[in-house]
C-alpha cells in the first residue's frame, strides 16, 4: 500500500516569513552568480512560499501553466531529502540558453547547447537556494547532477529520488513562485521541493529552532 501522509497544515505566518527571507537571500545569491557569469542583471521578485500537498500543487500548476514546462531537477540528501525542481515555460528555453551562452553563438546552434546551458542554470539557482537554506537552518545537504526534462506539471511533480515515482497526492510539497526578468522577456519561474513526511517534519523542526534563535 502507498504511504499515507498526515493532513497538511499550512505554514504559520512566522514560518512563511522566515522561509521567504531565507529563500530571498538564496535567490539573490543565485542572481549575483548569474550576473557575474553572464554580465546580465537579472531582477527577481520576492519568492511567494507555500507548503502544500502534491494534489494541491498539481492543481495550481495545471491551472496556472497549460504550456509544457522545462524542469531542471536535482535530488538533495543529508539531514533531509528532497527533489528540488526549477521550472520555466518551455517556450522560454532559448531565451535562457542565450543568457547563459552569450551573444556570439548563432541562433541555429542554440538548441544544441540548450540542455547543458539549462542544466548549468538550474545548478546555479538550486544550489544557491538549497545551500543558503541548509546553512541558515544548520543542516547538511548534498546534491546530485542536474537533469533537464520537458514535461507537463503532472509529470514533473513526482518524487524520483528513490528511483520510484511517488503518487500519493497527500505528499508534502514546498513551492516558491518567482518572476525573473531577462532583458525584455519576463520569465515566470517556479521552484518546488518535493518532500516526504519525515523530511517535511525535519525541515519545520529546524525552521522552528531558527525562528527561536537557537
Amino acid at each position: 500500500l502507498p504511504h499515507r501522509y498526515p493532513i497538511m497544515t499550512p505554514l504559520t505566518e512566522l514560518e512563511q516569513d522566515a522561509l521567504a527571507e531565507i529563500f530571498n537571500v538564496g535567490v539573490g545569491i543565485a542572481t549575483a552568480s548569474l550576473h557575474a557569469m553572464t554580465g546580465q542583471h537579472v531582477p527577481v521578485s520576492v519568492p511567494e512560499v507555500e507548503m502544500t500537498s502534491l494534489r494541491q500543487a498539481r492543481h495550481h500548476f495545471r491551472h496556472r501553466e497549460k504550456r509544457p514546462l522545462c524542469a531542471i531537477r536535482q535530488t538533495y540528501v543529508g539531514d533531509f531529502e528532497t527533489d528540488a525542481v526549477l521550472m520555466f515555460p518551455e517556450e522560454h528555453q532559448l531565451h535562457l540558453t542565450r543568457m547563459m551562452v552569450g551573444d556570439e553563438l548563432p541562433d541555429a546552434e542554440l538548441p544544441e547547447v540548450a540542455q547543458d546551458a539549462l542544466g548549468e542554470l538550474g545548478n546555479i539557482v538550486l544550489n544557491a537556494v538549497i545551500s543558503n537554506l541548509a546553512s541558515s537552518l544548520g543542516m547538511a545537504l548534498e546534491g546530485s547532477i542536474p537533469v533537464v526534462e520537458f514535461l507537463s506539471a503532472d509529470e514533473i511533480l513526482v518524487h524520483k529520488s528513490t528511483g520510484d515515482c511517488v503518487e500519493d497526492e497527500a505528499a508534502p510539497v514546498l513551492t516558491l513562485m518567482i518572476d525573473f526578468e531577462l532583458s525584455a522577456q519576463r520569465v515566470g519561474g517556479y521552484l518546488a521541493f518535493l518532500l516526504d513526511s519525515d523530511s517535511s517534519q525535519t525541515l519545520l523542526r529546524h525552521l522552528g529552532a531558527h525562528i527561536q534563535g537557537n
